[in-house]
Protein backbone atom coordinates (compact mmCIF):
# COMPACT_ATOMS: atom_id res chain seq x y z
CA UNK A 1 0.00 0.00 0.00
CA UNK A 2 1.41 3.21 -0.72
CA UNK A 3 1.91 6.38 1.43
CA UNK A 4 0.42 9.85 0.56
CA UNK A 5 3.76 12.26 0.18
CA UNK A 6 4.17 14.77 2.87
CA UNK A 7 2.34 18.00 3.27
CA UNK A 8 3.90 20.71 3.25
CA UNK A 9 4.39 22.58 6.28
CA UNK A 10 1.74 25.85 7.11
CA UNK A 11 3.73 29.08 7.34
CA UNK A 12 2.68 28.79 10.81
CA UNK A 13 4.64 25.68 11.48
CA UNK A 14 7.46 27.12 9.77
CA UNK A 15 7.24 29.84 12.07
CA UNK A 16 7.54 27.38 14.58
CA UNK A 17 10.59 25.57 13.96
CA UNK A 18 12.23 28.74 13.37
CA UNK A 19 11.40 29.91 16.84
CA UNK A 20 12.19 26.65 18.27
CA UNK A 21 15.49 26.43 16.31
CA UNK A 22 16.73 29.96 17.13
CA UNK A 23 15.87 28.94 20.60
CA UNK A 24 18.27 26.54 20.81
CA UNK A 25 20.59 27.61 18.94
CA UNK A 26 21.08 30.52 21.50
CA UNK A 27 20.68 28.32 24.47
CA UNK A 28 23.04 25.73 23.17
CA UNK A 29 25.48 29.07 22.70
CA UNK A 30 25.40 30.40 26.16
CA UNK A 31 25.96 26.72 27.21
CA UNK A 32 29.32 26.71 25.13
CA UNK A 33 30.44 29.99 26.17
CA UNK A 34 29.78 29.51 29.90
CA UNK A 35 32.00 25.81 29.33
CA UNK A 36 34.30 27.15 28.27
CA UNK A 37 34.91 29.96 30.59
CA UNK A 38 34.43 26.58 33.72
CA UNK A 39 37.30 24.99 31.25
CA UNK A 40 39.85 28.00 31.87
CA UNK A 41 38.89 28.59 35.32
CA UNK A 42 38.38 24.63 37.10
CA UNK A 43 40.73 24.13 39.94
CA UNK A 44 40.94 21.57 42.29
CA UNK A 45 42.07 18.12 43.37
CA UNK A 46 40.13 17.09 40.14
CA UNK A 47 41.48 19.67 37.79
CA UNK A 48 42.88 16.90 35.06
CA UNK A 49 39.38 15.17 35.24
CA UNK A 50 37.42 18.41 35.24
CA UNK A 51 39.52 20.29 32.47
CA UNK A 52 39.23 17.41 30.00
CA UNK A 53 35.51 16.91 30.45
CA UNK A 54 34.62 20.38 30.18
CA UNK A 55 37.01 20.63 26.85
CA UNK A 56 34.88 17.40 25.68
CA UNK A 57 31.47 19.88 26.46
CA UNK A 58 32.96 22.71 24.72
CA UNK A 59 34.11 20.91 21.58
CA UNK A 60 30.80 19.11 21.22
CA UNK A 61 28.50 22.22 21.87
CA UNK A 62 31.01 24.35 19.53
CA UNK A 63 30.33 21.91 16.53
CA UNK A 64 26.74 22.11 17.82
CA UNK A 65 26.42 25.25 17.42
CA UNK A 66 27.82 25.68 13.45
CA UNK A 67 25.22 22.88 12.48
CA UNK A 68 22.08 24.67 14.17
CA UNK A 69 23.32 27.98 12.72
CA UNK A 70 23.46 25.98 9.10
CA UNK A 71 19.93 24.62 9.60
CA UNK A 72 19.03 28.27 10.32
CA UNK A 73 20.37 29.66 7.27
CA UNK A 74 19.04 26.49 5.19
CA UNK A 75 15.12 27.91 6.08
CA UNK A 76 16.21 31.30 4.89
CA UNK A 77 16.44 33.14 8.22
CA UNK A 78 19.59 35.35 9.59
CA UNK A 79 21.27 34.12 12.14
CA UNK A 80 21.62 35.96 15.71
CA UNK A 81 24.93 37.50 15.43
CA UNK A 82 25.49 39.49 18.76
CA UNK A 83 25.89 38.63 21.77
CA UNK A 84 23.37 40.69 22.68
CA UNK A 85 20.60 39.23 20.63
CA UNK A 86 21.89 35.96 21.23
CA UNK A 87 21.28 36.63 25.38
CA UNK A 88 18.02 38.54 24.79
CA UNK A 89 17.06 35.37 23.28
CA UNK A 90 17.96 32.42 25.48
CA UNK A 91 17.31 30.83 28.56
CA UNK A 92 19.98 29.91 29.53
CA UNK A 93 21.52 32.14 32.41
CA UNK A 94 25.20 32.97 31.61
CA UNK A 95 27.40 32.76 34.04
CA UNK A 96 28.06 35.00 36.57
CA UNK A 97 30.90 34.54 38.69
CA UNK A 98 33.88 32.54 37.19
CA UNK A 99 35.39 31.46 41.04
CA UNK A 100 33.19 28.62 41.57
CA UNK A 101 33.89 25.06 43.12
CA UNK A 102 33.83 22.63 40.22
CA UNK A 103 31.05 20.96 41.53
CA UNK A 104 28.77 23.60 41.44
CA UNK A 105 30.31 24.32 37.59
CA UNK A 106 28.77 20.91 36.88
CA UNK A 107 25.82 21.32 38.65
CA UNK A 108 25.21 24.73 36.41
CA UNK A 109 25.89 22.51 33.20
CA UNK A 110 23.69 19.61 34.28
CA UNK A 111 20.38 22.20 34.61
CA UNK A 112 21.75 23.88 31.30
CA UNK A 113 21.79 20.62 29.55
CA UNK A 114 18.46 19.07 31.09
CA UNK A 115 16.92 22.82 29.71
CA UNK A 116 19.02 22.32 26.54
CA UNK A 117 17.05 18.44 25.95
CA UNK A 118 13.95 20.10 26.68
CA UNK A 119 14.33 22.50 24.12
CA UNK A 120 15.51 20.02 21.50
CA UNK A 121 12.78 17.75 22.14
CA UNK A 122 10.64 19.82 21.67
CA UNK A 123 11.80 20.95 18.11
CA UNK A 124 12.38 17.48 17.51
CA UNK A 125 8.56 16.91 18.17
CA UNK A 126 7.68 19.40 15.80
CA UNK A 127 10.14 18.48 12.63
CA UNK A 128 9.04 16.54 10.03
CA UNK A 129 11.58 13.89 9.11
CA UNK A 130 11.36 14.62 5.25
CA UNK A 131 11.93 18.50 5.55
CA UNK A 132 14.91 20.99 5.86
CA UNK A 133 17.83 18.70 4.93
CA UNK A 134 17.03 15.91 7.69
CA UNK A 135 16.41 18.93 11.07
CA UNK A 136 14.47 15.89 12.76
CA UNK A 137 17.04 13.46 12.21
CA UNK A 138 19.81 16.00 13.31
CA UNK A 139 18.03 17.50 15.70
CA UNK A 140 17.72 13.60 17.65
CA UNK A 141 21.77 13.15 17.21
CA UNK A 142 22.07 16.26 19.29
CA UNK A 143 19.53 15.46 21.95
CA UNK A 144 21.33 11.28 22.20
CA UNK A 145 24.89 13.25 22.32
CA UNK A 146 23.98 15.87 24.96
CA UNK A 147 22.21 13.13 26.76
CA UNK A 148 25.44 11.37 27.18
CA UNK A 149 27.52 14.14 27.91
CA UNK A 150 24.72 15.08 30.82
CA UNK A 151 25.31 11.89 32.25
CA UNK A 152 29.16 12.10 32.31
CA UNK A 153 27.75 15.17 34.12
CA UNK A 154 25.60 13.39 36.58
CA UNK A 155 28.22 11.29 37.17
CA UNK A 156 31.28 14.00 38.04
CA UNK A 157 28.92 15.66 40.72
CA UNK A 158 27.87 12.29 41.93
CA UNK A 159 23.75 12.76 41.13
CA UNK A 160 21.88 9.61 41.98
CA UNK A 161 19.65 8.42 39.42
CA UNK A 162 15.91 8.91 40.29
Amino acid sequence: MATAPPQPKSNNSITKLLTELEQLFCDNFVTYYKSHGYHFNVDGPMFAQDHALLEEIYDFLWAQHDMLGEQIRQMDKPVPCSLKEILSISDIVECDDPRKPSKEMFTWLNKDFDQLIECAQCLYDDADMNSYGGLATLVGDYIRDLSKLNWKVKATIGKSFK
